[in-house]
């Protein structure tokens, strides 16, 4: 597609025209939600109001879901105006970022606002330092940040940069990217748009009604600067409406937003957890095969393997062992390291929507439980009971501080193995960072034995 020329003086596309496309049939939805590993929502905006008119439905959603959410702008929009005769270039830098900070208490009261006061209107000559600042942030947030950026393909030059820069940074830290296009919808046609990587967001009426209140915030945008030449109003009522829809719309070239955060953490790293290479992974590992019963166990299963370090050492004392991940690449990783074990079997799984069949007298959930939502945890942790033989042990271990971005910590996990597993807790070992408990042995559910 070629850069489009086009001017927002222009009619431009309607929205009825666009809510006929039949490309919207080929999109899919997706959702942002506490306690599924979101640890931020961080909004690159190259000018003051992209990040309303892109992502402010998203940046209420958020807040209302306990989201923390960061808005990283690029210039102070300084040429929106370049031919006024009423406002300069500072005194519109003034208004503007006032503006963007009311339309920020407008959607995201607790957000926290960035200026890097770049040239407006030459950010692809910035983009260093644009990227400089976004790595700080996205960084030590990784694969739990969600990154909404504008469009690489809306139009504008600085909207472009921006985009550029946002891709590159997921791309690195795994970040979920979504693409929010803006002046598109103005000059755009239907083959213009990737239709098939298209997400919608849905807004509920209160998150579409804080976006529409904090547009208003944005006066030099939506009015005009006063009735001269060269202040004419620059976000007419027939481009607002493109953004008064009940869902935001985001590009997601790279289908971020619904792979895993465990394939994204095992895509942009070989070894996250550093499980082969870590000091405390080793001896974690090493008290966990210490406290496990004597003698050899005849089947066992690892759900949420990983790399397969723990899965290789369990097989020194297994007949056979099952192991599981719901990431492709953890997986392959995993079978790569226990190539030479031909009594290990590892697959890639979600648990506990799937489970295996037949018995084990041995399940080890080494730090898997916490990642999961509470009815999941029940449901995992039931499963496990009816799956165990007679004499059967499980074994539970788990990072005892905070899970950022998740539901559950290890004090609620290790209370929900308690209840459900209805087995006494044979061996607990505990430090201030590790929580190992084994419980069993099992008496056979269904009496049948091993």
């Amino acid at each position: 597609m070629s850069a489009p020329l086009f001017d927002h003086r222009d009619t431009g596309r309607s929205e009825a025209v666009w809510s006929d496309a039949p490309g919207w049939a080929l999109t899919r939805p997706v959702a942002l939600t506490a306690g599924h590993g979101v640890r931020a929502v961080v909004v690159v905006a190259a000018h003051p109001d992209d990040e309303t008119l892109g992502a402010g439905g998203a940046m209420a959603s958020a807040y209302a879901a306990g989201i923390p959410v960061v808005v990283l702008l690029a210039t102070d929009g300084e040429a929106s105006h370049p031919a006024s005769p009423t406002h300069s270039p500072e005194r519109l830098v003034r208004l503007r970022v006032a503006e963007v900070r009311r339309a920020l208490d407008r959607v995201a009261p607790s957000a926290e606002l960035r200026r890097l006061q770049l040239p407006d209107g030459e950010l692809a000559r910035h983009e260093d330092e644009l990227n400089t600042a976004l790595e700080q942030l996205v960084d030590p947030l990784g694969a739990g940040c969600v990154l909404l950026a504008p469009w690489r393909a809306d139009g504008h030059p600085d909207h472009e940069a921006a985009g550029r820069v946002a891709a590159r940074c997921a791309e690195r830290t795994g970040a979920v990217l979504g693409e929010y296009p803006v002046w598109a919808w103005h000059w755009a046609e239907d083959t213009d748009l990737p239709w098939e990587q298209v997400r919608t967001l849905s807004l509920d009426v209160t998150a579409r009604l804080a976006k529409r209140a904090a547009l208003g915030e944005h006066h030099t945008q939506v009015e005009p600067l006063s009735d001269l030449p060269g202040d004419e109003v620059l976000l007419t009522p027939a481009m607002l409406a493109h953004f008064e829809r009940p869902f935001e719309t985001f590009v997601d070239s790279g289908d971020t937003w619904r792979e895993s955060v465990f394939e994204r953490l095992h895509r942009v790293a070989a070894d996250p957890w550093s499980v082969t290479s870590s000091r405390f992974e080793a001896d974690k590992r090493a008290r966990t095969l210490a406290v496990l019963p004597s003698g050899r166990f005849r089947r066992a299963f690892e759900p949420g393997c990983s790399v397969g370090e723990l899965t290789a050492a369990l097989a020194d004392r297994c007949d056979e062992v099952l192991a599981v991940d719901v990431s492709a690449t953890a997986v392959r990783a995993a079978r790569e390291r226990t190539r030479a074990m031909p009594t290990v079997r590892i697959e890639q799984r979600m648990v506990p929507q799937w489970w295996p069949t037949g018995r084990f007298d041995l399940v080890v959930l080494s730090e898997i439980c916490y990642f999961l939502q509470p009815d999941a945890l029940r449901h995992l942790l039931i499963r496990v009971r009816e799956s165990l033989c007679e004499g059967g042990w499980v074994v539970v271990c788990d990072w005892r501080h905070p899970i950022d971005g998740w539901a559950l910590d290890a004090a609620a996990v290790h209370q929900a193995a308690r209840d459900l597993l209805d087995l006494p807790v044979a061996i607990s070992d505990a430090d201030d960072d590790v929580l190992l408990e084994v419980f069993g042995p099992a008496a056979d559910p269904a009496g049948s034995g091993r």
